[in-house]
């Protein structure tokens, strides 16, 4: 369900609304472990990559899942992405096309259509939506696919993986270490160690920063199973720059988009925020063009955002693309090649 960060989840000290909320996150926590022990999962034919997050949003996972989709394309492997569909009203599997709509794949689906584009090659990226991520599967691996991209799969059962990545943000990382609804985490922290990578995001030097140089990794993160840094660094148009911006989005860490705006040196003249996922109704865009009007400001948000806006609203609103630093993946994305081929023999990537 669609939600707003609440402040206490990032608070530095335990607040009185942690310790009220942790028996329900007790409950939650072994709600999601029973479901886990009770499902046997599915293996299918080919190499699964999973990339999912133990916290609830806000940790760049589609941006990454993109960029490593085109990186593992540009090595030879077809891949296939598969994603729930979150917010979608169609629950078959279904892939996506250039006339797929938000009410039908949700705006993860239109992201990585967007992101990934074309010219990948012979064999371009292909999104696959849809409930049953068994099912996409199957059908994507019908369609040619020699690899399975699991977006958001750290907690999907059903479809066994030979690979998990799980993303944490580099500033925030764990919150307050608690369950929801008590902090952020979808799981009981020790299930961090079910992983068999960890990336850290965020912005800043656009290279991998070893662990021995001190820089912020979980306490209870294995030390014999690996971790990077991948920087991430925001696209806005030239034209925004000089310009009075109001910037709004719906996203699980809005002062993150926010901040990044302003570290790119443009001008927020406010700010809106909005719960995860939140789908805009025409008077959102009314309000947003008043309040906008008010401060002879332009509006901005993120891609994923654009997804959700109304058609008659999108020439009035800027989306500024959030993109992965090609030389902090690289670390990354050759670690991943080299066990996915380490699967299939003879290994016909090169």
């Amino acid at each position: 369900m669609p939600l707003t960060t609440p402040r206490f989840w990032y608070a530095r000290h335990r607040s009185w609304q942690t310790w009220l909320l942790g028996p329900l996150g007790w409950l939650y926590g072994k709600a999601v472990g029973l479901h886990r022990h009770r499902t046997r999962p599915w293996r299918c034919d080919v190499p699964v990559l999973s990339i999912g997050n133990l916290t609830l949003g806000g940790t760049g996972k589609t941006p990454l899942g993109i960029a490593l989709a085109q990186g593992l394309a540009q090595r030879g492997w077809r891949v296939a992405v598969l994603l729930r569909g979150y917010g979608a009203r169609r629950r078959e599997s279904r892939q996506l096309t250039p006339a797929s709509r938000f009410e039908d794949v949700g705006d993860e689906a239109l992201e990585y259509g967007r992101g990934l584009g074309a010219g990948l090659g012979p064999w371009p990226v292909a999104v696959w939506v849809g409930s049953n991520r068994c099912h996409s599967a199957e059908r994507a691996i019908a369609a040619g696919a020699d690899l399975i991209l699991l977006d958001d799969g750290l907690q999907h059962w059903p479809l066994a993986r030979d690979l998990d990545v799980s993303v944490l943000d580099g500033r925030h990382g764990l919150g307050n270490r608690q369950v929801f609804p008590a902090g952020p985490l979808r799981e009981p922290i020790e299930q961090l160690a079910r992983a068999d990578v960890l990336v850290l995001t965020g912005s800043g030097p656009a290279a991998p920063v070893p662990a021995e140089t001190g820089e912020w990794c979980p306490a209870e993160w294995p030390l014999d199973k690996p971790w990077f840094a991948v920087r991430f660094r925001l696209e806005p148009p030239p034209e925004l720059h000089g310009e009075p911006l109001l910037a709004f989005c719906g996203i699980g860490l809005p002062q993150k988009f926010f901040a990044a705006l302003r570290a790119c040196g443009l001008q927020l003249m406010a700010t809106e925020s909005f719960p995860d996922h939140h789908v805009y109704a025409d008077a959102d865009l009314n309000r947003l063009l008043d309040l906008a009007h008010a401060n002879s400001a332009h509006l901005v948000t993120t891609v994923k955002d654009g997804q959700r806006l109304p058609p008659a609203f999108r020439e009035a609103v800027t989306l500024v693309p959030l993109r992965v630093e090609p030389t902090s993946l690289q670390p990354l994305l050759e670690l991943v090649d080299r066990r996915l081929s380490a699967l299939v023999a003879p290994h016909p990537h090169g």
